[in-house]
C-alpha cells in the first residue's frame, strides 16, 4: 500500500491509504472545469426555458387555441348545412365514378399543376414589390410564399400574410414594417377583379347576383377604392395625407394606433413607388392574369375531372368571385367553407347543378390541401425551420 497525501477539498474526508493502481483525484480535476461548464449552460437553458414560459405567453397560447376551436366548431356547422341541402351519397358516388376513369386522372394532374403555377406565379409578384426595399433571392421569396399560403390554410383568420413578413425578417433580417405594406399590395392586386366585375355583372345577360356576392364584391371593391384614394392623396399632399391619417388611426389604442398607422405609411410608400416605376406595376398586373388564368384552369379541371364540361371562361369567372371571400376569416383547413362558397358561387349565381358543385369542390379541397401542405412543409425544411417555430413565432 503506498501512503498519498492529498490537498484536494474532494478527497479531505477519504483515507490516506489506498491502491496507486486507482487514479488518483487530482489526475481527474482538469476535467472539473469542462463538467462545471456543461452543468452551467444545462442550468441557464433551463432557466432561460421557465423565464419563456410568461402569463403573457399562456394568455396568446390560450387565445390561439380558443379561436382554433371557435373555426372548427364554425366549420363543422357548415358542414351539416352544406349536406341538408345536397345529396352527399349521390355526389361521392359521382366523384368515385370519374376518378376511376384516365380522363379523370389526367384533368386531376392538370388541376393540380395549374395550381402550383398559379400561387408560384404570385410569388414572383411578391418579389416585385420587395425588390424596391432589399433583392432577395426568388428561391427564398417562392419558399416563404408557400408557408404563408400553407398557413392560410391551416389558421382561421388568415395567419398566413403576416407570417410572410415575421419569416422574411427571420430569413433575410428585413424588418417587418418594410416588408408587410408589400403584403398588402401583393394581395391586393388580387382583389383588382373584383372592380372589374362590379362593372360588368349589369351587362351580363341571365347573371342575378344575390345580396350576399354583392356584399362581398362591394367590400373588396371599397377597401381597393380606399387604398387607391390614399395612394392618390398621398402623392398630391403627402403632409397632409400624413396628417389625415394620423388623425384617423387616433380612435384606436396606443400599440394598434402605432401598427394600423406604420402599416397605413407603407402601403401608401410602396403604393408611390409603383407610381414611379410604372414598369414593374404593369408587370405586377400582367402577373396577376396569369395567376387568374391559372385558377381558371384549375377550376375548369376540376369540373372536367367530376365530368362536367364547363367553359374556361365560365370557371374563371366564378373562381374568380369565389377568391373574392379569401378576405374573409375561414374555419382552420377552410372546412365547410370551401364548399358552401363554391355552391353559392357556381350553383346560385352560374345555375350548375349543386351535386357536381359539391363533388368538384370535394375533389378540388383535399387536392389543394395536399398541395399546400406538401409544398410548405418542403419549403419549410429547405429553410431549416419546422412548423412548430413558425406558429411560435407568429404568437
Amino acid at each position: 500500500m503506498t501512503e498519498v497525501k492529498s490537498t484536494s477539498p474532494f478527497t479531505s474526508n477519504i483515507s490516506p491509504l489506498y491502491p496507486a493502481a486507482i487514479p488518483r483525484t487530482e489526475d481527474c480535476l482538469p476535467l472539473l472545469p469542462e463538467v462545471e461548464q456543461a452543468l452551467s449552460a444545462l442550468a441557464g437553458s433551463q432557466n432561460e426555458a421557465k423565464e419563456q414560459i410568461t402569463p403573457k405567453r399562456v394568455s396568446s397560447r390560450r387565445a390561439f387555441l380558443l379561436q382554433v376551436g371557435l373555426g372548427l366548431c364554425a366549420g363543422t356547422m357548415l358542414l351539416v348545412l352544406i349536406t341538408r341541402v345536397v345529396d352527399l351519397p349521390v355526389t361521392l358516388a359521382v366523384l368515385r365514378q370519374n376518378l376511376e376513369t384516365w380522363q379523370g386522372l389526367l384533368c386531376a394532374s392538370g388541376a393540380a399543376l395549374a395550381f402550383i403555377v398559379a400561387f408560384s406565379v404570385r410569388s414572383l409578384r411578391w418579389r416585385l414589390f420587395l425588390r424596391r426595399s432589399e433583392n432577395i433571392p426568388y428561391l427564398t421569396v417562392l419558399r416563404i410564399y408557400w408557408i404563408g399560403v400553407m398557413l392560410n390554410f391551416l389558421l382561421p383568420i388568415q395567419g398566413g400574410e403576416i407570417s410572410k413578413s415575421l419569416l422574411l425578417k427571420r430569413v433575410t433580417g428585413m424588418p417587418v414594417s418594410r416588408s408587410l405594406p408589400t403584403v398588402g399590395m401583393d394581395k391586393a392586386c388580387d382583389l383588382l377583379p373584383a372592380l372589374v366585375i362590379i362593372i360588368m355583372a349589369p351587362f351580363l345577360p341571365g347573371l342575378h347576383m344575390s345580396m350576399p356576392l354583392w356584399g362581398i364584391l362591394g367590400l373588396v371593391s371599397g377597401l381597393l377604392l380606399g387604398l387607391i384614394g390614399l395612394v392618390l392623396f398621398t402623392a398630391w399632399k403627402r403632409q397632409l395625407a400624413r396628417v389625415a391619417l394620423q388623425k384617423a388611426c387616433g380612435i384606436f389604442p396606443g400599440p394598434l394606433r402605432s401598427k394600423l398607422e406604420g402599416f397605413a405609411l407603407g402601403c401608401m410608400d410602396t403604393g408611390l413607388e409603383c407610381m414611379r416605376y410604372p414598369g414593374d406595376f404593369l408587370r405586377a398586373l400582367l402577373l396577376t392574369g396569369i395567376a387568374l388564368t391559372c385558377d381558371g384552369i384549375f377550376a375548369m379541371l376540376a369540373f372536367w375531372t367530376i365530368g362536367i364540361p364547363i367553359p374556361l371562361g365560365i370557371a374563371l369567372f366564378g373562381y374568380t368571385i369565389y377568391n373574392m371571400f379569401c378576405i374573409l376569416p375561414t374555419p382552420p383547413g377552410q372546412m365547410g367553407s370551401n364548399e358552401v362558397i363554391g355552391v353559392l358561387v357556381f350553383s346560385g349565381l352560374l345555375h350548375y347543378n349543386r351535386t357536381h358543385v359539391l363533388a368538384m369542390f370535394v375533389f378540388s379541397h383535399p387536392l389543394a390541401a395536399l398541395i399546400m401542405l406538401l409544398l410548405g412543409l418542403l419549403s419549410l425544411s429547405q429553410l431549416g425551420l419546422s412548423l412548430t417555430q413558425v406558429l411560435r413565432t407568429r404568437r
